[in-house]
């Protein structure tokens, strides 16, 4: 496939992602509502995506087997998922949702000093000037309803922020070197034994009791399957720098699923806070002229 169309079809992806990520993690509190719980989302979070990509790959005659190395390094992402994932889910239960999504939406920044720190990628000015702006941003976003703040549901919310970056900075390289699907597969299949064994021991099972919340539930499980297939697949097929900037959308996604789905209001400093961060994350997400355009090697699509 030409490297333009192959670009094209990477963003609209992301695009797709971003939305579905967001509307996914807006319903997980409406699920909440109905009496679940984040251990039970995230616990059963990766199911969907583990059985979808096993029989598309083995209906297409693609291989379900990973090699030794890249096998363990999928596993290990698997791993880190479930941490990010009840991260995230903890702080949308303990935060207004906005909130949450914004605090996690340091992801992108965390994932470029990450990526600099092991020569994958490069820290710059730019991306330092960003930085500050981001936490301007979220220093007003915060400020409006500060003393009402959770303090254990903002340290989540970094927690899910920098477990997802170490996430997008190891797929970056191995996600171009394998089949992206196949990666997400032993990812998601990792992550649900993670959490067969955890709720076995320490389980705080709590399905929704209400139709509204089977609803979120139900419906929060299919789109964040949709979202993380779609999201690796634009890694492999643009980079995850490009795949982090096109997730941009998800926090203005977020904004009017909260008011759809669980009638947030959100203050004008709020706004302004959030277009403050949008526009720093987009800004720091450009490419440096001079930047190529990579072509993964691992797939054909």
């Amino acid at each position: 496939m030409p490297v333009k169309s192959q670009r094209l079809i990477g963003i609209f992806l992301a695009l797709v992602s971003a939305v579905f990520f967001a509307v996914s993690n807006t319903l997980a509190g409406v699920a909440y509502q109905g009496g679940s719980n984040p251990f039970t989302l995230s616990a059963t979070r990766f199911i969907l995506p583990a059985i979808l990509l096993f029989f598309v790959l083995k209906f297409g005659g693609k291989a379900v087997v990973l090699e030794r190395r890249p096998a363990a390094i999928a596993a290990f992402l698997g791993l880190v998922s479930v941490v990010y994932t009840f991260a995230l889910l903890m702080a949308i239960e303990l935060l207004p949702v906005t909130i949450a999504i914004l605090i996690f939406y340091l992801f992108p920044i965390l994932t470029a000093f990450i990526l600099a720190a092991f020569g994958a990628g490069r820290l710059t000015a730019k991306m330092l000037l960003s930085t500050f702006i981001v936490f301007f941003g979220l220093s007003l976003a915060l400020a409006v309803q500060f003393g009402e703040l959770n303090v254990v549901g903002m340290l989540a919310g970094l927690v899910s922020a920098f477990g997802f970056a170490i996430v997008c900075s190891v797929s970056n390289r191995l996600m171009y070197d394998q089949d992206s699907r196949l990666v997400t597969l032993y990812l998601s299949a990792a992550a649900t034994a993670t959490m067969i064994v955890v709720s076995t021991f320490a389980g705080n099972v709590q399905f929704p009791v209400t139709t509204a919340g089977w609803s979120g539930f139900i419906f929060s499980n299919v789109l964040y399957a949709c979202a993380i297939i779609g999201f690796y697949r634009s890694i492999a097929m643009v980079g995850a720098g490009a795949a982090t900037f096109f997730l941009n959308l998800e926090p203005i996604v977020v904004i009017g699923a909260g008011y759809v789905f669980l009638n947030q209001m959100i203050s004008s400093w709020q706004m302004a806070g959030v277009a403050i961060v949008v526009g720093a994350l987009i800004y720091a997400s450009q490419p440096e002229r001079g930047d190529k355009i990579s072509v993964p090697s691992g797939e054909m699509v």
